[in-house]
């Protein structure tokens, strides 16, 4: 049987991408309220060179999930700071078997910049924002 030639589209946009000077990313989040509908997305903050501290760098706002066939998604959009235009991706959910309201989630973050950077992340619903997280990552 033949694969459906959409599956094929993601392998061309990141190489794409990546000749047009695009780094990508791995970034995989725990959301410990993201079962209970707490979390509308993400934020991601870069340590900058210049002042020292954290600076918001890219928000990606997450849509509710849903089920499908291959497992529980959710459906981002990146839309960072940076100039280019939001991407619209999707990721699979894993929930912590001890805690359903715990979820994991991996993304895919494209980093438009010539040179790594160290961030953060920070989570954000209608109430208001999380602390920063405690874990720093090198993208």
């Amino acid at each position: 049987m033949a694969r459906p030639r959409w599956r094929c589209i993601p392998i061309v946009l990141g190489l794409a991408l990546l000749l047009a000077g695009c780094g990508i990313s791995s970034v995989t989040i725990e959301l410990p309220t993201f079962g209970q509908g707490d979390v509308d997305g993400i934020w991601l903050w870069k340590l900058s060179a210049t002042s020292g501290q954290y600076e918001r760098s890219c928000r990606i706002t997450l849509s509710n999930s849903k089920s499908t066939p291959q497992g529980e998604t959710v459906t981002y959009l990146e839309d960072c700071v940076n100039g280019h235009p939001g991407l619209k991706m999707q990721a699979f959910i894993q929930r912590n078997p001890g805690d359903l309201m715990t979820a994991t989630i991996q993304l895919y973050y494209f980093r438009w910049e010539d040179e790594t950077g160290s961030y953060k992340a920070s989570a954000y619903n209608a109430a208001g924002e999380s602390p920063l997280s405690s874990t720093t990552i090198t993208l």
